[in-house]
């Protein structure tokens, strides 16, 4: 039996700036990095891709500057509004609300991201 390849998807753009961004956020708020294992690369990936999908959306050219600053965004407004999430920091929680947050950015009537 041949075994069929799978298709690689495509690297997120500006991947490393986004493990960095994340690792330094971590870094401010707890003093520590976060471990990155299981299931947390790809939790990251779903919460860019839909930040980027969001911007495309809107119109906006997702360029280095663009994407870093709202994920930027994202993180501060995730710790920031929510005592729980800032108790529960984990990508695998942040991805799971992420829409939470989405929402909740549109009604205060900020900036979307």
């Amino acid at each position: 039996m041949r075994r069929v390849k799978k298709e690689k998807k495509a690297a997120e753009l500006y991947w490393q700036d986004f493990i960095d961004c994340y690792f330094e956020f971590s870094r401010a708020k707890f003093s520590t990095i976060p471990s990155f294992d299981r299931s947390a690369p790809r939790d990251l990936k779903l919460i860019v891709s839909s930040l980027r999908k969001r911007a495309e959306e809107n119109g906006i050219e997702w360029t280095k500057e663009i994407a870093i600053k709202r994920f930027k965004l994202f993180l501060e407004y995730a710790y920031d509004s929510d005592k729980w999430m800032r108790m529960n920091f984990l990508l695998s929680n942040l991805n799971r609300q992420k829409d939470k947050y989405f929402f909740n950015i549109k009604s205060e009537n900020a900036k979307p991201i």
